[in-house]
C-alpha cells in the first residue's frame, strides 16, 4: 500500500471530520466468507435444479435461462423455492449467517475492516456508508461499538428516514438491498437503472461528500457508475482503492471525479491502518490543543489591561515571525503549480497563520484599537519576499506566497464586521507593502495584493479540485469557517457576515483605487449571487440585506461611514457604490 496516499487520506479524513462517504462492495466481506450476490444466485439455482434431479452443471445461470427462457433473479428463484416471506428470510439466512461449524471457524462475522470502520463511525469520522452488499456485518460491527445505525435498504425507506445532516449516528444505504428484506437488485437490468428516488438520494451524497471506495470494482454496477459520473464534483477528494490493477471503468470514474486510484493490499489493512493514523493525529492534536488553550487564555489576559500591552505585542511578533519563517522556508516558486502543490501550500500557509487568526478574532471582539493594529506589521511582512540574486519563478506560482496573508486579512475583516470595528479595519485596508513583495519591484497597496485572487476562476477551480462560479469565495469561506465556531449563533450567520465583508472589501478596493491602470474595477464574489437570495428571504430581513439597506437609511450615521470609512462621507460612499454596481454588471459570472 502506498503509505504516502494512505497518509493523505488519513489527513483528509481527520481535518474534514464526517465529510467522507464510504462506498463498499463485495470485496470488503470476502475474508468473512460471505458469498457475493452472483454466488448466492448460483447456489439457489443449484438447489432448484436439485429438486428436479439435475446436478453437475458448469454454468448454472445459463441452465436456468435455457430451462425457463429468462435470466435468473432473486425474486423468481425465491418464488420457485419457497412461497411465504418468512420462509424466504429463513432460506437467505443460511447464506449470510454462520452455522455452528462456521462460527467455530470464525466465518461470517465482522472483519477487521468492518471493526475499524465502526470505530471511525463511532468517533464521528464517517457518517455515511453506501454498500452494494446484502450482509449485515457492518450493522453488527457498529452495534458492538454501541452505535445504532440508520439503515436504508429500499427506496421506500428514504421518505421516512432522518436527513443525514441531522442524524446523530451513521447512515447505511444498502443500494442493492438487504438479505432479510429479499427485495434485491442483482440482475443487469436492475443494476443498470436505479429507481428515481434512490438515484436522487445517492446523487446528493456524491455531491456533498468526498468518496472512499473499497471492495468495489465499478465493473458490474453501471447504474451506480452513471450516478457518480452525473453528480457534480464534491469539494472533497475521492479515493478509489483497489487490490491489484484498477478496472478501466474505475480509472475513467476516478478521472471524471478528479479522484485518485489507490492500490491496497486488502480491505482489512486499509481500514485498520487508516483508523490507527487518524487516532494518532487526534492524539497529537489533543496535546497541541492543550498548548493552544493555554495560549488563548494568555491572550485574553493580555487583552484585559493596558499593563500587558508589551506582552501582547511580543506575542504577536513571535507568532508573526514564526509564520513568516515557515512560509519563507518553502518560498521557492520556480515550478509549474499543480493541484497537489496548491493543496500542500494551502495547508502550509493555513497552519502557519492559525494562531494569528484566532488571536485576531479575540482582539476584534474584546480588544482595544491597539490590539487590532498590532496585526498591521504582520500582514505587511507576510506579503514580502526579499529578492535574492538568482531568484526566478514561473508566472502564477508566486501567488502562493499570499495564501497565509490573505487568510489572515479576511479573518480580521470578518471579525471587524461582526464586532463593528470599522475604524481599525479602515486603517488596515489603507496599508501599503514596500518593494520586494510577492508581486514585484514596486510598492503596492495591501488590498491590491490581497483583495482578490490573482488566478483566473477557471485556474482556481482546477487547482482546488472544485467547480464553483466564484471559487475564491468558497475557498476562503470554508477555510475560515472553523475559526469562527462559537462567534455566531448559527452557521448561516457566519456566511451572512462573510458576504457582508466580501462586498465591503470590494467597495473599499474600488474606493482606494487598488485596481491597475486608470479603469475603475472592483472584485466580484459569491456575495453577488447570495444577495439575490437574501433579498428574497423574509422580506429582506437577512443581516446582509439589512446591513447595506441601512447605508441609504442612516447615511452619515451608518457605522462604517460614522467610523471613517469612505472618508466618513455618505455621498462618496454612494458614488463609489453606484460605480461598483456598474462594474459588477460588466464582470459578473452567472
Amino acid at each position: 500500500m502506498g503509505i504516502e496516499r494512505l497518509t493523505t487520506l488519513a489527513f483528509s479524513m481527520y481535518t474534514n471530520k464526517g465529510a467522507y462517504a464510504l462506498l463498499l462492495g463485495a470485496g470488503i466481506s470476502r475474508s468473512a466468507h460471505i458469498p457475493s450476490g452472483w454466488e448466492v444466485e448460483n447456489m439457489l439455482i443449484e438447489q432448484l435444479a436439485a429438486t428436479q434431479g439435475v446436478a453437475d452443471i458448469e454454468d448454472w445461470h445459463q441452465w436456468y435461462k435455457d430451462k425457463y427462457g429468462d435470466s435468473a433473479t432473486y425474486s423468481s428463484l425465491l418464488e420457485e423455492l419457497v412461497k411465504e416471506p418468512t420462509e424466504r428470510v429463513q432460506l437467505m439466512r443460511g447464506f449470510f449467517e454462520p452455522t455452528d461449524e462456521e462460527r467455530e471457524l470464525g466465518w461470517k462475522k465482522p472483519t477487521k475492516a468492518h471493526e475499524a470502520i465502526a470505530k471511525l463511525a463511532k468517533e464521528g469520522y464517517i457518517r455515511v456508508i453506501l454498500t452494494t452488499n446484502f450482509d449485515r456485518l457492518l450493522e453488527r460491527a457498529l452495534e458492538a461499538e454501541d452505535v445504532i445505525p440508520q439503515v436504508i435498504c429500499h427506496e421506500s425507506d428514504i421518505e421516512k428516514s432522518t436527513p443525514i445532516v441531522h442524524g446523530k449516528n451513521v447512515t447505511i444505504i444498502k443500494i442493492n438491498g438487504d438479505y432479510i428484506d429479499c427485495r434485491f437488485r442483482n440482475t443487469t437490468e436492475e443494476l443498470d437503472n436505479y429507481p428515481e428516488a434512490m438515484k436522487n438520494y445517492v446523487n446528493r451524497i456524491f455531491e456533498d461528500y468526498g468518496l472512499i471506495t473499497c471492495g468495489w470494482s465499478a465493473t458490474w454496477d453501471k447504474g451506480l457508475v452513471d450516478i457518480i459520473n452525473g453528480s457534480s464534483s464534491s469539494r472533497y477528494n475521492s479515493f478509489f482503492t483497489n487490490v491489484g490493477e484498477a478496472s478501466d471503468v474505475m480509472k475513467t470514474l476516478a478521472a471524471s471525479r478528479r479522484g485518485e486510484i489507490m492500490r491496497i493490499k486488502e480491505a482489512d489493512d486499509l481500514f485498520t491502518e487508516l483508523h490507527e493514523q487518524v487516532v494518532a493525529l487526534e492524539q497529537s492534536n489533543t496535546s497541541r490543543r492543550l498548548n493552544y488553550d493555554v495560549m488563548m487564555s494568555r491572550v485574553k489576559k493580555y487583552l484585559s489591561s493596558e499593563q500587558y500591552n508589551i506582552n501582547y505585542s511580543d506575542l504577536i511578533e513571535k507568532f508573526g515571525t514564526e509564520a513568516y519563517d515557515k512560509i519563507m522556508a518553502k518560498a521557492n516558486y520556480n515550478f509549474t503549480i499543480t493541484p497537489e502543490q496548491f493543496s500542500a501550500y494551502s495547508e502550509l500557509h493555513h497552519n502557519a497563520v492559525k494562531p494569528l487568526i484566532d488571536i485576531a478574532i479575540l482582539a476584534g471582539r474584546w480588544g482595544k484599537a491597539y490590539h487590532i493594529e498590532a496585526f498591521e506589521d504582520v500582514l505587511v511582512k507576510l506579503c514580502t519576499k526579499p529578492i535574492k540574486s538568482g531568484d526566478s519563478y514561473i508566472d502564477g506560482t508566486q501567488y502562493l506566497h499570499a495564501l497565509g496573508a490573505t487568510l489572515l486579512l479576511n479573518a480580521i475583516g470578518i471579525a471587524c464586521v461582526k464586532y463593528e470595528r470599522y475604524t481599525e479595519l479602515n486603517k488596515i485596508l489603507k496599508l501599503s507593502v514596500p518593494a520586494g513583495n510577492f508581486i514585484g519591484f514596486y510598492r503596492k497597496s495591501l488590498l491590491s495584493l490581497l483583495g482578490s485572487t490573482h488566478w483566473s476562476y477557471d485556474e482556481l477551480n482546477r487547482l482546488a479540485g472544485i467547480n464553483y462560479i466564484y471559487p475564491w469565495s468558497f475557498i476562503l469561506l470554508e477555510r475560515l469557517r472553523s475559526h469562527f465556531i462559537g462567534c455566531f449563533t448559527v452557521d448561516s450567520e457566519y456566511e451572512n457576515t462573510f458576504y457582508i465583508w466580501e462586498h465591503l472589501k470590494s467597495l473599499v478596493y474600488g474606493y482606494n483605487q487598488c485596481y491597475m491602470f486608470d479603469r475603475f474595477y472592483v472584485p466580484t464574489g459569491q456575495f453577488l449571487r447570495s444577495r439575490v437570495e437574501y433579498k428574497m428571504r423574509q422580506n429582506g430581513e437577512e443581516p446582509y440585506s439589512v446591513f447595506f439597506d441601512n447605508a441609504d437609511k442612516l447615511k452619515g450615521e451608518w457605522e462604517p461611514i460614522k467610523q471613517g470609512m469612505f472618508n466618513g462621507n455618505y455621498d462618496e460612499y454612494k458614488k463609489n457604490f453606484d460605480q461598483a454596481e456598474e462594474s459588477y454588471k460588466q464582470n459578473m459570472s452567472y
